[in-house]
Formats: C-alpha cells, structure tokens, sequence
C-alpha cells in the first residue's frame, strides 16, 4: 500500500518500501532516495502545522484559542486550580485573570508600612517606652501611656507591641514618607492591622493624617478617624479605608487609637497600608529585606547591648587628643542624620600604635551626609600622634554606650 502520510508507515523497517508511490526497496533508481527523502519531509511538516494528525499518542492541532476551546466550557483543573477563559480559582469559585482582580493592579511589595510586623527593634526598647518611636518606625504618642514587646501574638507574627494607659487615648502611629505616596491622589488605601483588647480595653479606632507640607509633621490634617467598634479578647483583624486627597502627597500618618476604662491595655501587631479597597492577606517580607527599610530611618552603628566592646570603625589622630572616622550606613538615610550617643567617662576605646586611649564623647562632623557619616571624638587623656591611624570601639565599661543615628520623619 502506497504510504500517503506518516499514520501509515510501518513499524518493521522492511515493510516501508514506498513514500508517496517513491519505489524505495532495494536497488530502487537513485532519484527514488532523493523523492524519498521530500517527501518525509512533507509529512513531518504536515504533523507539524496539523494538518496531519496522529493516530497514537493524540493530539490536535495547536492555535492561539483559549483554553476552553480547547478543554470544555468548564475549563480544566490542575491540583484543585481551575483555569478557564481569562478565569483563575477553584470550581466554587472563579475571579478574571486581570490586574484589576487584584485590587487596582497591586503586584510584587505593596504593604507601606515598615515593619508592619514588629520584628525590628534596632533600640532594644523591650519595656517602658512612655513616647517617641520604640520598635523601628513606629511611634508612642497621646497620653499617659507606655508600649513593651511581647510574643503573645497572632500565629502568622513574632511580636506584638501592648500598649498600657492610664487615661486618655493612646496613639500607634507610623509615619510614610512623601516619596512613597506620590501616586495615591485621588485612590483608595486600606489598612489592616491585628488588635486584642488584653485588660479593660473598650473601643479601637483608626485614623490617617497628611503632613503640613512634604515630609514636615509641625503641622498635619486628620482625613477621617473611623470607628472600629469594641476590642475583643482574641486576635482580631480590622481594617478601614479612606480616599487620600491631594494634600496627602506630602506623607500619610497611620494613627491606631484605643479607648478604655480605668488602666486599660491593647495588643497590636500585623499592620499594613495598601492601595485598594480590599485588605489583602499580611505581606511577610525578609528580616533582612524590613531591616533595610527601616535603617533608611534609623541606624545601628554600635550598641553595648549587642556586646560591650561592640566595633565602631577605623580612623586617625586630627590632633593629639582627638580622633576623627568615617561610618558608611547599609542603606542612604531619608535625610542627613542626628546622632544618638549616651557619652560617659571611658564609654569609646581607640587603638593605636601598640596604646589604647579612651574618650568619653562622640559627635558628628559637619561633612556628615544621608550616605557617609563624619564622627569626631571628645579629647582624650591620653595624647596621640596626629595623622596615625586607630581602631575604636566601645570602651566595654557599660552596656549603655551606643552610637545611634537617627532620620526619622
């Protein structure tokens, strides 16, 4: 039989005598090789656009249609996903491939709050924080209060902040910087955020601000303050959305407030600020990837209580009694930076020469930039030769020496 296509040919080598009506068993005409050889080549390309289809294993012919077209009307499941036209989920329940699905668009990071799971503590504040910013980029402010740490959490997070006031209502606030928010005028954003009333703990309540002008929180206007109702005894999420006006292009403020009655006490952890109307699951970012985002704000160069001889850098004599070194942070600060110090007889050791020589203060250099950080010492009692180099660290004579610098909005 003449073999027409390759569905014909013949598994046993030596029943394939012809292609096409091309005489190819032994001692055909050479012609009949160079034919031969067209023609498979014919078939094969047949097989390829699909023209040709095969008998075992099956398959069609391949377009660009959807994969409906090419399944059923009820698309096809893959480990318990559905895919179906421009559809993606269980059979239940079906939500369109699109990134609008996915609340206005959002994909890679999109939570704006740093930290949101209060894993950083770069100032070791673990008790008593009575104001100002305790785990890194949030802030204690609005009464009588104090926060600590603890690891009576939600399972998803490390640590918690609770927070104890006596009267008033006391505020959690992160503060996001205008760079991060440029694109969010006119548009919804949503917070989300894990809260527990732990004793006498009455109402919670949410609000976003905008500074006064870019970055500048002398001033600032409240959007709206929205009740979240009572606080259970168990981990709950709450959210609340507004609609971020022009002005909010200069920084957001995410305020969480709670009320309550007598000496009341609130657990928070998991908080997040997204663009959308909808309050996605929490994103978990890397330790190291949140701990960058927050040296951007704050800092760590030395701290006794990561070791009392704790390094600080390398540097020279600019004079017989003082020292000057150069510290490079991790990441470029927001702004040029204060420096934090807690100076004390014989808190800084330098090394040089074979000598040690103690300081007890340490300032910042007037070249000190968002990026390199200039550190002179206080004199010394112990003279050095100017221009020799030396290596500092802490004195190692109390855990309270640090050098901490500080960019926070």
């Amino acid at each position: 039989m003449t073999k027409a296509n390759i569905t014909q040919y013949d598994s046993t080598a030596s029943n394939n005598t012809d292609i096409d009506g091309v005489d190819i068993s032994e001692g055909c005409s050479p012609s009949g090789i160079n034919n031969s050889i067209r023609s498979l080549m014919s078939h094969l390309k047949n097989v390829d656009t699909g023209s040709q289809a095969l008998t075992s294993p099956s398959f069609t012919a391949m377009s660009t249609d959807t994969i409906s077209e090419k399944t059923s009307a009820n698309g096809v499941s893959i480990d318990s996903v559905t895919l179906k036209d421009g559809e993606l989920g269980t059979s239940a329940s079906l939500v369109p491939i699109n990134s609008s699905s996915l609340n206005g668009g959002q994909f890679g990071v999109y939570n704006m709050i740093i930290n949101g799971n209060m894993a950083i503590n770069q100032r070791n504040a673990t008790s008593g924080v009575t104001s100002g910013y305790f785990v890194d980029r949030f802030r204690l402010s609005g009464c009588s209060a104090s926060a600590v740490i603890t690891s009576n959490t939600p399972t998803e997070f490390p640590t918690a902040i609770t927070v104890s006031a006596t009267s008033g209502n006391p505020i959690v606030t992160q503060r996001i910087e205008s760079k991060n928010v440029q694109h969010l005028s006119g548009k919804t954003v949503t917070a989300s955020f894990y809260a527990k009333n732990i004793s006498n703990a009455t109402t919670l309540y949410a609000s976003l601000q905008y500074a006064g002008s870019a970055d500048n929180w002398g001033s600032s206007t409240t959007i709206s303050e929205q009740n979240l109702g009572s606080l259970s005894s168990d981990w709950v999420k709450y959210t609340a959305s507004w609609t971020v006006p022009s002005g909010g292009l200069n920084g957001l403020a995410l305020n969480i407030l709670c009320a309550g009655s007598s000496t009341f006490t609130m657990g928070v952890t998991g908080v997040m600020l997204q663009e959308g109307s909808v309050a996605t699951p929490f994103e978990h970012r890397s330790f190291g990837e949140e701990l960058a985002l927050c040296q951007r704000y704050f800092y760590v160069l030395a701290d006794g209580t990561r070791g009392m001889n704790d390094h600080l850098g390398s540097g020279h004599y600019y004079g017989a009694s003082g020292i000057y070194f150069s510290a490079f942070p991790p990441v470029e600060m927001r702004a040029t930076p204060s420096m934090i110090t807690t100076d004390a007889t014989n808190h800084y050791i330098a090394f040089s020469a074979g000598a040690s020589d103690h300081f007890d203060t340490l300032g910042l250099g007037g070249s000190t930039s968002r990026s390199a950080l200039e550190i002179v010492s206080g004199s010394s009692g112990t003279s050095g030769t100017v221009g020799n180099p030396c290596f500092l660290r802490l004195g190692g004579t109390s855990n309270t020496a640090k050098a901490h610098f500080n960019a926070e909005l």
